[in-house]
């Protein structure tokens, strides 16, 4: 992969993170014992997937989020040793356990996800308050997944607010209570869109850049099932919206700006070990274009680029993964088609 110098690192915030067991066994069979005959461990949650993509690049990236217990202490000490910048703050809650069970003979992969502690209110204004004290320091900013018991939804609208009053590029890969978030950015001047309006080409307006969602998410939010008028009744209803990048799986994926749309056809893959980690590779590579300045008109591009990624990392048993040499191959096989 090319990969542009860009002098200030990204900012991922993960406030739901987790400490990641993969379980690989060569088949499972429900309701026996199934003995498992490799075990992996890893920092996982949405946000922390960035970083890993960020640092097997080597590329600049910060974690911002929330760590307690032992889990939590594995958690920081795999950030800080990949070399990655940590803005975590310590809870008295523990970081959830969730294991990942890979039955290779079928390719089915199951999920099991503790549920996550309750953040206090002072831990919550000690995250924000550090985030703000240095999101000047970043070249984009992608929040990522699920908030905490305890944390409202209003916390990623307050870091997406931040990042626009700097002029720096903010990134939703979300869907639980985003509407406050796509509102940010209302009665923000920047200096680098002084005219405070979205633009449907060229540079960027005040508000969120860009959107990532699934195909099935998009039609539950918008409660319409075609998937480009979901994605314009979104784009209407949040007017400082810049972009949605929509996947559905194996299915092409659609980016939809105003005006314009994508499809990006995606070619199939001799086989799938995990998917998990596949979309965060998305929203990483997408998130680091931005940093280095991405125009509204190369973002289809670069959202090509982002799932040739994604789809090499759903050739590895670890989340967000991959191997750049297998990425570029399957981005010669991609095909955009523009509307």
């Amino acid at each position: 992969m090319k990969l542009n110098t860009e002098p200030k690192p990204v900012l991922a915030i993960c406030l739901n993170p987790a400490w990641q067991k993969t379980l690989l066994f060569k088949k499972v069979t429900h309701g026996q014992v199934n003995r498992a005959y490799l075990v992996k461990q890893c920092g996982g949650g949405k946000g922390v997937n960035v970083v890993r993509v960020f640092r097997m690049l080597g590329l600049p990236i910060a974690l911002a989020g929330f760590a307690g217990g032992d889990t939590g202490e594995k958690l920081k000490g795999e950030i800080v040793g990949s070399g990655a910048f940590s803005l975590i703050v310590d809870t008295a809650s523990a970081t959830r356990c969730c294991t990942t069970v890979i039955s290779e003979e079928n390719a089915e992969v199951t999920e099991l996800i503790e549920p996550s502690g309750n953040v206090s209110d002072a831990e919550q204004e000690a995250l924000l308050t550090l985030i703000k004290s240095r999101i000047s320091e970043f070249g984009a900013v992608v929040c990522s997944g699920t908030v905490p018991p305890g944390v409202p939804s209003s916390f990623y609208a307050s870091v997406a607010e931040a990042a626009i009053r700097q002029g720096i590029p903010f990134v939703l890969d979300a869907v639980n209570n985003i509407e406050p978030t796509l509102e940010a950015g209302t009665g923000v001047t920047t200096a680098s869109s002084p005219s405070n309006v979205p633009t449907t080409t060229g540079t960027w307006g005040a508000g969120v850049i860009l959107l990532k969602i699934n195909a099935s998410e998009l039609r539950q939010i918008a409660g319409i099932e075609a998937l480009s008028e979901a994605a314009n009744a979104l784009l209407t209803r949040y007017p400082r919206l810049g972009a949605l990048a929509v996947t559905d799986g194996a299915a092409p994926a659609w980016l939809f700006t105003r005006g314009s749309s994508h499809k990006i056809t995606i070619p199939p893959l001799p086989h799938v070990v995990s998917a998990i980690g596949g979309g965060d590779c998305t929203a990483a590579i997408l998130t680091r274009r931005l940093a280095e300045g991405l125009k509204k008109n190369d973002l289809a591009d670069a959202f090509a680029e982002a799932l040739s990624c994604a789809s090499a990392s759903c050739l590895t048993d670890t989340p967000s993964l991959f191997e750049p040499s297998v990425a570029e191959d399957i981005r010669k096989k991609i095909v955009v088609v523009s509307y």
